[in-house]
């Protein structure tokens, strides 16, 4: 699908969070480096980034195999603290974010944000950076939830604003993101800042791969 066709027949568009719409990575796998620190285990801060987008249960289990629930939680506990104390904790929105949701928006598309964070979180940190306005809905992966590639949370979204999921974008970065569009019966788009990312994102098999949100805006006009 070229990217001058991609919002033909949608009406609306999902957006994944951290790494898609706000420049979290540097506070979330210094956290995670910390975290685990904390249990006396030394996992650095680059293969944490290689699995942006897990839950923090899985990025424990990911690195720790022990299977102890209650130092899973110790794990998470400690994440948050560091999270929490970390310069960039409210990290400002990624290059083309601010012009992509404004087109969307004069398109007349309801935009929602479905995030693994929990909504609470996800709700603060866009209004922390100034994008939680243009959202008519903003659903994290609250319990019972599964995570994605689950489709939970992208139904959940759609839902909460009457879209038909078959009808709407999924915008995301990484497999996790495409995997519950496909799951949710969405089309897929992965968002990719920089060169590198942009490799890897054209094998995440999305329907197309776009170089910022103001790219997919403007694919509308």
């Amino acid at each position: 699908m070229a990217v001058a066709h991609l919002l033909q027949g949608i009406d609306g568009v999902v957006f994944d969070l951290d790494g898609t719409l706000i420049d979290s990575e540097k506070a979330i796998c210094a956290a995670a480096s910390l975290a685990f620190g904390d249990l006396g285990s030394d996992v650095d801060e680059a293969a944490v980034a290689d699995h942006l987008g897990a839950p923090l249960d899985e990025l424990y289990d990911a690195f720790i195999t022990d299977g102890d629930a209650l130092r899973r939680r110790h794990f998470i506990d400690r994440y948050l603290v560091h999270h929490d104390l970390h310069p960039d904790r409210d990290p400002p929105p990624l290059p083309g974010v601010v012009v992509g949701l404004g087109l969307l928006r004069a398109l007349g598309l309801p935009l929602t944000v479905a995030t693994t964070k929990p909504t609470d979180r996800a709700s603060q940190q866009l209004e922390a950076c100034g994008l939680h306005g243009f959202f008519a809905h903003i659903q994290g992966t609250d319990a019972p939830m599964r995570p994605k590639p689950a489709p939970d949370v992208v139904l959940a979204a759609c839902r909460a604003v009457g879209l038909d999921p078959r009808r709407v974008l999924m915008v995301g970065d990484t497999a996790r993101d495409v995997g519950a569009a496909r799951a949710a019966g969405s089309g897929a788009v992965v968002v990719a800042y920089g060169m590198h990312r942009l490799q890897v994102a054209r094998t995440l098999g999305a329907d197309v791969v776009v170089r910022s949100l103001e790219e997919l805006g403007a694919s509308g006009r």
